[in-house]
């Protein structure tokens, strides 16, 4: 295994990552843990988790091929057409797991939410009432 190893207590991947939510360095919530990447060590045998996957490209995965996946799917290929691993956090980014993981990054360097900016610039705002702008 050429990847720098880190060791560390052993997780449930269902009970202490799936479904959790991120928070950046700021504690600002961005996003989800939607899959997992795992390694195997060649000369061990065990695995490793060695990157978060999250956005809408993750759970799209996840969803598989009924229709509400193959549209996340298509959705965030358009948003990030030509960006390859724009949903993926290396775990040496984490700082701490527990109810939340938090990470040593800031939110805005993260692509977790860009369906979500996409819709509310293109959809929500546009609804009467749908902006929380003063004014509007």
């Amino acid at each position: 295994m050429n990847q720098r190893r880190i060791t560390g207590r052993p997780l449930h991947a269902t009970l202490d990552l799936l479904d959790r939510q991120l928070r950046d360095r700021n504690g600002v919530l961005c996003g989800n843990v939607d899959d997992l990447e795992l390694t195997r060590d060649d000369e061990t045998g065990q695995i490793y988790v060695t990157a978060i996957l999250a956005g809408s490209g993750a759970l799209a995965y996840r969803l598989g091929g009924r229709r509400l996946g193959r549209w996340l799917h298509e959705a965030d290929r358009r948003l990030h057409e030509g960006r390859r691993n724009h949903g993926r956090i290396p775990m040496e980014l984490t700082t701490s797991i527990g109810p939340a993981i938090d990470l040593a990054i800031d939110a805005h360097d993260q692509s977790t939410h860009d369906l979500e900016r996409w819709t509310r610039v293109h959809v929500i705002d546009h609804i009467p009432g749908g902006s929380h702008r003063a004014g509007k």
